[in-house]
């Protein structure tokens, strides 16, 4: 067949470079909290929280807790500010569900709790190519078909029975980083998932999607729904925006869905 051919060098060079400065400008595939955004977010919700001197201490949900480096930085910042702080930390690995418990087991505000969080209760297969593994996930992903592989059954529940069975009133931070299930677990929340309820919501957004089938798109529709303002996650800034099928690129980054009255305080928040 006429007209194929291997695209020339300035071609490959320039789409090269596009998608560097691309991921580079959309905060993008950037793991590291201290600069992608996750610690600087944390110390915005404390200290406006601290500035409306609302009663009552900090609630956050670090589900997908792994062996506990967003609990400990949440943990950090809070003291910092002298802000009262309660962390319920989720991990269905039973190997980080013991680093967990020996890492704070001084900490009366810190509770760990050895399930998955889903849509639908009971058991199901934790994928993982070994024990402890922070990509561990109920999905299963095309990264562990050929790869040696720990798979374990673990507990599941859903958050909004959890929520019921602790008589819990508020949630300040939901964050959510369970490798393709994000979506599942929002479900999980049932009527709980309204800002009233659960005021900021961070979620990871990328490959693990892909894997589990859902798109950002899925994410938009369900949080807009329910009264959610999403915003990227960024260095220093949330910046807020509507969906488009461009953003559909399935690299990693952070996404915050907001609370209406948060945006009413957006200058201590963003």
């Amino acid at each position: 067949m006429k007209g194929l051919a291997r695209s020339p060098f300035w071609r490959r060079a320039l789409r090269a470079a596009g998608l560097k400065a691309f991921h580079f400008a959309e905060n993008n595939n950037d793991s590291r909290p201290a600069q992608n955004g996750e610690v600087w977010l944390l110390r915005q919700l404390i200290l406006s929280r601290m500035a409306q001197r609302r009663p009552g201490p900090l609630v956050i949900f670090d589900v997908g807790a792994n062996v506990g480096d967003y609990t400990r930085s949440a943990l950090r910042e809070a003291r910092r500010a002298n802000c009262p702080i309660d962390v319920h930390a989720f991990e269905p690995s039973p190997h980080n569900v013991d680093i967990l418990r020996r890492a704070f087991v001084t900490e009366q505000n810190v509770q760990v709790i050895c399930v998955a969080v889903a849509e639908h209760p009971g058991e199901a297969i934790l994928y993982s190519v070994k024990s402890g593994s922070s990509q561990a996930s109920l999905v299963k992903r095309s990264t562990f078909e050929t790869n040696a592989s720990e798979d374990i059954k673990v507990s599941v529940l859903r958050l909004d029975e959890y929520i019921a069975k602790h008589s819990l009133t508020r949630i300040d931070l939901l964050k959510l980083d369970i490798e393709g299930a994000e979506l599942a677990a929002l479900r999980g929340l049932g009527q709980q998932l309204q800002p009233e309820m659960v005021e900021f919501i961070q979620f990871e957004y990328g490959g693990t999607a892909l894997d589990a089938g859902t798109t950002l798109r899925d994410f938009y529709q369900l949080l807009s729904e329910r009264g959610y303002v999403i915003a990227k996650l960024l260095p220093r800034a949330l910046e807020l925006r509507p969906y488009g099928t461009w953003m559909e690129h399935y690299a990693y980054a952070n996404y915050i869905a907001l609370s209406p009255q948060s945006l009413q305080t957006r200058d201590r928040i963003i």
